[in-house]
């Protein structure tokens, strides 16, 4: 057994559209990049029945996991950017509300909070047209009849430095930015589409307030310049307003949400001058525009042998953009983990729930390499280096040790290959300070 063997057992189940396939406890799945049917909702019953099919699967692991003994278990989904993890988690989701009995209350927020997760966790990168660009862990807990009572939701490391700055060819910011510039472009040139939504939003006053202060700002951003295709972004936009819904959000909240994140839009766009952004952020942030010219302009010393005495001197260039776009990555990270609490007060299981079962999904960002790779990506692929040595030690290491105990290892090549599932990357970062990769 070798790499060249696994790769190609991948490649010809892959070529008979089998994209799954067990390794272990491990299932090895291969993105198709279409539609081929494995999430059909006949493809999901079968798996729900009494005698599930023996072939590979997501929801194989699934039904595996909760036969398994004990209360607590996780599926871990991990891989590179482009895998499939959000699909994946996606569809793990809808097979727990289809398999397990959920009311209706529980089975519509929980499927509902996706389109608003995606919104405003999710961008498009080179690899991936809709990367989530945090960390969740989410924990479903089913009752002892094997209904699915709740469920809590934890973000991780919200990729911050994506809302504001440059961006490198072929990535875009958070997808929300888009929909909302198209909303309100419609909205401001009178050709909103029909429907409840949209009807409804257009008979709120701020709507029409927030339309007009910043339609044309958002317009005109060169950030905003390379998005998707308006009557596409139209569509989305009504989907994450029936998702908010869903949450439990009033549309005046939702419009709140909406002048938040144009607020950080503005202060994000660099290209626009100061005075623009002066001129419009205040109203979006209800504050003063002299506070708010005084914050970004001024910065305030205090000097004296007692540093008693203040003084006052005017910021940089550099200093102010620097500023507006710490500012507008701190309105839409806080923004974010609002959300996040009102979808997790919206699923939370009932406090009777210790005896519950409960399955956990952890689903984070896959490993990029970029031009220039900033702290947040170090992190992110770090994590990912993290999870490649638990699966390489999960498929490969824990049996040569099986076999090295059992005494089928008496020419050492178990071990040679358990020492070359080491990655050298770990090594360098966890290993003793001042010792090499040698």
């Amino acid at each position: 057994f070798n790499d060249a063997d696994l790769l190609h057992a991948l490649w010809s189940r892959y070529e008979r559209k089998e994209i799954y396939t067990w390794v272990g406890g491990v299932l090895v799945s291969v993105n198709p990049y279409r539609d081929i049917g494995v999430f059909q909702d006949e493809v999901a019953s079968r798996y729900a029945s009494s005698t599930p099919p023996a072939s590979p699967h997501l929801y194989a692991t699934v039904t595996t996991a909760l036969a398994d003994r004990g209360n607590q278990h996780a599926i871990l989904i991990t891989g590179e950017s482009g895998s499939g993890k959000t699909e994946a988690t996606r569809a793990v989701l809808q097979f727990l509300a289809m398999r397990h009995t959920a009311t209706d209350y529980i089975r519509e927020r929980l499927l509902r909070s996706t389109p608003v997760l995606e919104a405003f966790g999710n961008a498009h990168t080179r690899q991936n047209a809709n990367s989530s660009r945090f960390g969740k862990f989410i924990e479903v807990y089913l009752s002892t009849d094997c209904e699915v009572v709740g469920a809590t939701l934890r973000p991780y490391m919200l990729e911050t430095s994506r809302v504001a700055g440059d961006l490198p060819r072929g990535e875009r910011t958070y997808h929300v930015f888009y929909l909302l510039r198209a909303a309100l472009h419609a909205m401001a040139a009178g050709a909103s589409p029909c429907g409840p939504p949209w009807s409804r939003l257009a008979q709120t006053q701020e709507w029409a307030d927030l339309a007009k202060t910043c339609s044309q700002l958002l317009q005109a951003s060169p950030r905003l310049a390379d998005g998707p295709p308006e009557a596409q972004c139209l569509e989305r936009f009504r989907a994450l307003i029936e998702g908010l819904i869903g949450t439990g959000m009033r549309y005046a909240e939702i419009v709140e949400c909406c002048r938040l994140v144009a607020a950080a839009a503005v202060l994000a766009d660099h290209s626009s001058g100061t005075g623009d952004a002066l001129g419009a952020a205040p109203a979006l942030l209800r504050v003063e525009e002299d506070a708010l010219r005084a914050f970004l302009l001024k910065a305030e010393l205090n000097v004296g042998a007692a540093r008693r005495e203040r003084v006052f001197r005017g910021r940089s260039e550099r200093e102010v953009a620097t500023l507006r776009a710490t500012l507008a990555q701190e309105i839409y990270s806080s923004l974010f983990s609002w959300l996040t609490r009102l979808i997790g007060r919206g699923i939370v299981p009932p406090k009777r729930s210790v005896d519950c079962r409960k399955l956990g999904l952890l689903d984070l960002y896959g490993f990029e390499v970029f031009a220039v790779n900033g702290f947040e990506q170090f992190l992110i692929n770090y994590c990912n280096e993290r999870l490649q040595h638990f699966f390489n030690r999960q498929v490969v290491t824990c049996e040569a040790e099986e076999y090295a105990q059992e005494g089928l290892d008496a020419d050492g090549q178990w071990r040679k290959l358990t020492l070359s599932c080491q990655l050298p990357a770990l090594t360098l970062l966890e290993g003793e300070p001042g010792r090499g990769l040698g």
